[in-house]
């Protein structure tokens, strides 16, 4: 059995399980609420939840089957779908899905045989981001961002620079405030009104970057 063929094994398991344990029907519920409604969202989102989880899972399967090198990166942006679309939705990033994605990280890191450099990608980016939290926290009394945020950052390090992961972090924090600006454009929010979804620019930018690394 080839490395990849068992990277691409393990990647499918990882995802399985975090949508498995994880709410997954939030993410449903949010999407039928935002285009039918609250009773349609009610009525269909433990069918919609099935199909969908089945659907991504089989996403990746054929993508295995196809190149099994390519599962571990469409693991990935499943689990980067969910986690963009719960934090948009609900400003939440459910620990079973963090944790998969650092599942993912780690994996990586024994297909690329440099598993110890990439825990230090991992750490380092994870590891300022905190104490920048915690010194905010300490500050002004506020948190300036969930952990959840924090884990997220420990594994998408793994599949960037160190570099890339802090521009990463800077770009997602500046996109964030744009969308706080156009609201303000659009909507007149509030003060009460400018939580940002920063782990959703997370996503989006981790994407870009992965995309067109000779930007970065």
């Amino acid at each position: 059995m080839s490395s990849a063929l068992i990277t691409g094994g393990l990647s499918l398991l990882v995802l399985c399980i975090a949508l498995f344990l994880g709410p997954l029907p939030f993410v449903v519920r949010g999407y039928l609420r935002a285009g039918f409604g609250p009773t349609t969202a009610r009525r269909w989102t433990r069918p919609t939840t099935l199909g969908f989880g089945i659907g991504l899972i089989s996403a990746v399967v054929a993508i295995t089957m196809i190149d099994a090198r390519f599962a571990l990166g469409a693991a990935l942006l499943c689990l980067l779908f969910v986690l963009a679309s719960i934090d948009w939705q609900w400003r939440w990033l459910p620990i079973e899905w963090t944790l998969g994605v650092i599942a993912l990280g780690v994996i990586f890191g024994f297909q690329s045989g440099h598993p110890l450099q990439v825990l230090v990608q991992m750490v380092v980016p994870a590891l300022a981001l905190l104490i920048m939290r915690q010194t905010v926290l300490w500050v002004v009394k506020k948190e300036a961002m969930g952990l959840g945020d924090i884990w997220l950052v420990l594994g998408l390090g793994a599949f960037l620079t160190m570099s890339q992961s802090f521009f990463l972090i800077g770009f997602s924090a500046l996109s964030g405030l744009g969308e706080v600006a156009l609201r303000r454009v659009w909507s007149g929010a509030s003060t009460q009104n400018k939580v940002v979804s920063y782990g959703t620019h997370l996503c989006i930018i981790f994407v870009i970057i992965r995309n067109f690394p000779t930007f970065w």
